[in-house]
């Protein structure tokens, strides 16, 4: 293993891949082509604008959101400047954020559901520990401490080149024991459960790689993931560590649309989320087999899924008449340590 923390994977990964394409992204009618370049520099955005109002190593950072591309280059940014990210499920409400914020002292909150708006402005005065809460959605207010994520990007740009060199000096001294994550142990529960560092993420990613050998740098992942488990929150980071490409859909009723145009070779996706899938392509067989229907609706080229566990067994042999081969990421769901 050359790399023991994110930043190092980072470093290493962009200064191979460069202009290649990492992810795509639906822009209205047309995709947006993300090279390793681009996403790197909208990390170091982000980072820099974080780093600017006062966060750093040991900071915490709430985000509610499901794994959008904004939330993945947000986990990532926060890696490099040695802090600490806070999942939880967008669906999440109000009450429970404010909840986990004050008991876990969080320094900044991202969040995705623009509902939430007037509550998150409304639970800021209350948190005074908490400088800034950012929503990766279009939205519109006049309250100094409630941004928008295209404000972020704009303002980090202008602070990137000023921070360069702190912003690497910073990155540079992360090590492995860097506390990466906190996962509560219920979405009802605000109290800190289960932690896992860089390294933790790094040495699991390493595990989960070695075994996908068949897997090259032109295949591509899809996924939509709401949960905010290790494995839903971590699973997108094994595209940065495999060098192949990826897209992610902005919400469940994207995906479906999104992924016959993307054409995976690649799905990452939990066991229920397996189960909805099938359930929701069988529904309507416009004179097809279930197993065709299937194949068409992930768009006919799946041949990995990248799972927390496996299906119920009818749907799982349902997926695998398709050709697919599962991948049951254990080494996701077995990186907590207490």
């Amino acid at each position: 293993m050359s790399e023991n923390t994110i930043p190092e994977l980072m470093v290493k990964r962009v200064k191979d891949h460069g202009t290649r394409l990492l992810f795509q992204r639906r822009d209205g009618w047309s995709w947006k082509q993300i090279t390793w370049l681009d996403f790197d520099r909208e990390v170091k955005n982000i980072a820099s604008f974080l780093m600017d109002l006062g966060f750093g190593k040991g900071d915490r950072a709430l985000l509610v959101s499901a794994n959008t591309l904004e939330a993945i280059s947000t986990e990532i940014a926060v890696y490099h400047l040695g802090g600490t990210v806070v999942p939880l499920s967008p669906l999440t409400g109000a009450a429970h954020i404010k909840q986990v914020a004050r008991e876990l002292q969080v320094k900044f909150i991202f969040i995705e559901d623009p509902g939430l708006l007037d509550a998150t402005a409304a639970m800021l005065e209350e948190l005074p520990g908490v400088i800034r809460a950012a929503f990766f959605r279009d939205i519109r207010t006049k309250n100094e401490k409630v941004l928008n994520f295209r404000s972020i990007l704009k303002f980090g740009l202008m602070k990137r080149k000023k921070l360069h060199d702190e912003l690497k000096k910073v990155s540079d001294e992360i090590d492995a024991n860097t506390l990466a994550a906190i996962f509560l142990n219920s979405e009802k529960s605000g109290s800190k459960s289960n932690e896992i560092t860089q390294g933790d993420i790094i040495s699991a990613l390493e595990l989960i790689s070695s075994k996908t050998n068949g897997i090259g740098d032109e295949d591509q992942s899809f996924s939509y993931i709401s949960s905010a488990s290790p494995y839903s929150k971590i699973i997108n980071y094994l595209t940065l560590y495999k060098g192949t490409r990826a897209a992610t859909a902005e919400s469940r009723e994207d995906f479906y649309q999104d992924i016959t145009e993307v054409m995976p070779t690649m799905l990452f996706e939990t066991s229920e989320g397996l189960e909805g899938l099938y359930k929701k392509s069988v529904a309507s067989l416009d004179g097809l087999s279930p197993e065709n229907k299937l194949k068409r609706d992930l768009g006919s080229r799946v041949s990995y899924i990248f799972t927390d566990a496996l299906p119920a067994s009818q749907i799982e042999s349902i997926y695998r008449s398709l050709g697919a081969t599962f991948s049951v990421v254990a080494e996701l769901t077995d990186i907590i340590t207490e």
